[in-house]
């Protein structure tokens, strides 16, 4: 008997009892509903294979989908953040200076600048008071700048000039 579709084959079975059957007929029956079986395995394991197949299919467009999206939302996010690290690792001038010295000597060269500019304010005070004293071809030595200094400072008191 071929092999029939699966409701027909299973009319077919429960047509005939058993008990009516002969020993080589109950033997070529056996033998059919064991070659129907296999059929049956085999078409279950080729759509269990395709199943399988076509879903690790799906799983790996899945995944290539995914990781283009996470790429897709993920690459500006890393461009921007390589930017602020570049912009980072330019420090300026000033941070490169007290970056680069050793603290010990940084403050050593604070102190060095301060007193420089002492030195510069005490120059320039000098500097002032000389050209305070001048020498005119009418009068002689002019004091005047440095005469009202003193008369401020209260160290010699005010002497009047008066012309004869």
């Amino acid at each position: 008997m071929p092999l029939r579709h699966s409701s027909s084959w299973r009319a077919w079975v429960g047509a005939i009892p058993l008990s009516f059957l002969s020993r080589d007929e109950l033997i070529l029956r056996w033998k059919q509903y064991e070659a129907h079986v296999q059929a049956l395995e085999g078409k279950y394991t080729d759509l269990n294979s395709n199943d399988v197949t076509g879903l690790r299919e799906s799983e790996e467009k899945l995944k290539q989908q995914e990781s283009a999206h996470w790429e897709n939302i993920l690459m500006p996010e890393s461009t921007t953040q390589t930017q602020y690290l570049k912009q980072v690792q330019r420090p300026s001038i000033t941070q490169l200076r007290s970056t680069m010295v050793d603290p010990a000597v940084n403050l050593f060269f604070l102190e060095m600048k301060g007193e420089l500019e002492q030195t510069k304010d005490k120059l320039e005070q000098a500097q002032n008071e000389l050209s305070a004293w001048k020498y005119t071809p009418d009068g002689g030595l002019m004091a005047s700048d440095y005469s009202e200094e003193v008369v401020t400072a209260k160290k010699i008191p005010l002497l009047e000039h008066v012309d004869t």
